[in-house]
């Protein structure tokens, strides 16, 4: 089996990395950690203007952070970095990689009234889009709220990406 697991920062990303690592070691399952990056050329102008290495650099830094991590509780796993659309970006890799399972977080109900709408366009793009089977594990109100590395709300970069 292969599971896959997209995360965003790392305050944001405890619960599913957590519920992907207990199913992938519970199965023998191969775990594949995909962060993607927006790409600030298909996001706009002032992305492009104020865009650097430095995305990248924190993506690198955490996903090699939560592969040692897991690698260390015996999880088979692998990280993987890519640049575009996120939405689109998180379900053209489930397709080429074949994976039997997505794990994917969600906005805490208490924040937005309930899973999933129109204010997460993410989710709802996987749900609609998605070949596989998806798992949606909830957030805390907290990690929603988390202030990424670089000291801004990330929701809204995330969000933009499939705008």
């Amino acid at each position: 089996m292969k599971y896959m697991v997209a995360v965003t920062s790392p305050k944001k990303s405890e619960n599913v990395i957590g519920v992907a690592a207990a199913h992938a070691l519970g199965m023998g399952a191969e775990l594949i950690v995909l962060r993607v990056i927006p790409d600030p050329v298909k996001v706009g102008v002032v992305a492009q203007l104020i865009s650097s290495e430095r995305p990248l650099e924190k993506a690198t830094e955490h996903i090699d952070k939560i592969v040692e991590d897991l690698k260390r509780r015996g999880i088979n796993v692998r990280g993987e970095i890519r640049t575009g659309k996120v939405a689109s970006t998180i379900v053209k890799t489930a397709e080429e990689e074949d994976v039997d399972i997505l794990f994917a977080g969600a906005c805490h109900p208490d924040d937005r009234g309930f899973l999933m709408n129109r204010r997460d366009p993410i989710m709802e793009y996987l749900v609609d889009k998605l070949p596989t089977t998806l798992c949606i594990v909830r957030t805390t109100f907290e990690q929603e709220n988390a202030e990424d590395d670089n000291g801004e709300n990330s929701e809204i970069k995330e969000n933009i990406a499939d705008g």
